[in-house]
């Protein structure tokens, strides 16, 4: 299968979100798609809460269900994960 990468502009050629699902070697999520928490987006809209989904939080038992819950509101109501 041919590698694909997307080029934003003068910025290095990486791999396609989609080629990185692919890869089954790939144990984390590469640093360059991890903001700190002081770069996180702030919803404009003083009503509209983003969901934050903790990954880490996904493979806790102590705190699977909760984030699971987090996870199904994200993709049920705002349609994207």
């Amino acid at each position: 299968m041919e590698s694909k990468a997307i080029n934003l502009g003068n910025s290095l050629l990486v791999p396609c979100v989609q080629e990185l699902a692919r890869d089954k070697s790939l144990t984390t999520i590469p640093p360059r798609y991890i903001r700190p928490n002081h770069q996180q987006p702030i919803a404009s809209d003083a009503g509209t809460e983003i969901p934050v989904i903790d990954m880490q939080s996904l493979l806790s038992q102590g705190s699977m269900e909760v984030e699971l819950a987090k996870l199904d509101f994200a993709c049920r109501e705002w349609g994207f994960f």
